[in-house]
């Protein structure tokens, strides 16, 4: 999982206290259910919304973060089953609609923002191009690796591109003329999908539409994108819900097999007989220290180091990874306070332990991945591979 969309959580770091540990302001993070089951829902969403900034002001988060939270996470929504906020020094930093409601509602405010959860239930942000294809032409969404979605529209000829029945010779030629429209417009609709996709990186295609149009811009694509497409069995736009679900799918299963190929990689490289030649370790503390000295290249934790009673770290609350120590930069990070201290770091903070993997990670340009539950766990329930030998760090 390319954790490249959470940099902005920690860039700019206006609250040092969150992104380090000056005592300065902290992150509030916020998991609510925005389920629209009624008529009165936005009612039922602001009373949970109410009970949060209740225990967050406790907890002593300030008003002016809690004011600009509550505008992203009350503002009405279409088919946002739940929402996820983050926030520090009175700016929303990461707000984000989630195909479901949290498992839990969860409202905190600690130095780093609680985004464990949000991995756990969020489908990655896998770039891919969606495509109605009709007769009259195509709708191409470009849906980029950070979320952002572009549409272009693509139609050479809006007529004639239905067939009727006039009789005679003229009958036969404007079915031939409706027939080359529809080709014309299949062969525009695939080439601009095929740029999209060279432009934001397409690791897949979604296509929809009538069966006859579809079919033909299928045929037209290029074979590594007909080869990645999924197809989605009805006339409706890019952006309706049944995209929405072909992508989180989609998305989700590559997610798994990326996990389970890294978890392969793993195993073999932990085989190496020489442990200081290995390019693999396992363990909370060799995997910190890789991570201060930037040798991570992935990070991979089992669902149980996230919460020992769950399959599914969404549902995490306990904090089974010990709390760690955390510096102003994102590979300041380790199990104790001294360790920090003879690297030169002297303002420290404790925070949650998977807090701070998940900002070490981003920071430092590794992915992050979620062993399967039925699989062996590496020590600790954390590993990573790395970019150069062990002996390395």
């Amino acid at each position: 999982m390319d954790l490249g969309f959470l940099r902005p959580l920690y860039d700019e770091p206006g609250a040092n206290g969150a992104n380090g540990a000056d005592g300065g302001a902290g992150y509030v993070s916020v998991y609510l259910d925005t389920t629209p089951a009624s008529e009165n829902a936005a009612a039922q969403v602001a009373l949970r919304w109410r009970a949060a900034r209740e225990r967050l002001a406790a907890a002593g988060a300030d008003d002016a973060t809690l004011d600009a939270v509550q505008e992203a996470v009350t503002a009405p929504r279409h088919n946002a089953r739940g929402h996820a906020a983050f926030a520090v020094a009175g700016e929303v930093r990461l707000s984000v609609p989630l195909p479901a409601a949290p498992p839990r509602e969860i409202a905190g405010w600690a130095p780093l923002p609680h985004v464990m959860p949000l991995l756990a239930q969020y489908p990655p942000h896998v770039p891919h191009v969606r495509v109605g294809a009709g007769r009259a032409g195509g709708q191409v969404l470009a849906v980029a690796a950070a979320g952002t979605a572009e549409w272009k529209e693509a139609s050479a000829r809006s007529w004639p591109v239905h067939k009727v029945s006039a009789g005679g010779w003229a009958e036969r030629r404007l079915q031939l003329s409706t027939e080359e429209a529809w080709a014309e417009n299949a062969r525009l609709t695939a080439e601009t999908v095929a740029t999209e996709a060279e432009r934001i990186g397409a690791r897949f295609v979604i296509v929809g539409g009538d069966v006859r149009e579809r079919s033909m811009v299928l045929g037209l694509l290029p074979p590594p994108l007909r080869d990645a497409a999924v197809l989605v069995d009805k006339e409706v736009a890019p952006d309706s819900a049944a995209f929405d679900e072909a992508a989180n799918a989609e998305s989700t299963r590559r997610a798994a097999a990326a996990s389970q190929t890294r978890l392969d990689e793993f195993r073999v490289r932990m085989s190496g007989k020489d442990p200081a030649a290995r390019r693999a370790v396992e363990g909370l503390g060799g995997t910190l220290a890789a991570l201060r000295d930037g040798l991570v290249s992935d990070v991979l934790i089992s669902p149980a180091a996230v919460d020992p009673g769950a399959s599914d770290p969404a549902t995490a609350d306990p904090e089974p990874l010990p709390a760690v120590w955390i510096g102003p930069g994102p590979a300041d990070v380790a199990a104790t306070k001294e360790e920090l201290r003879e690297r030169g770091v002297s303002l420290t903070v404790s925070d949650r332990g998977d807090a701070a993997l998940v900002r070490a990670a981003a920071g430092t340009g590794a992915g992050l991945f979620f062993i399967p539950p039925d699989a062996d766990r590496p020590r600790d329930g954390i590993g990573a591979l790395l970019r150069a030998p062990f002996a390395a760090v």
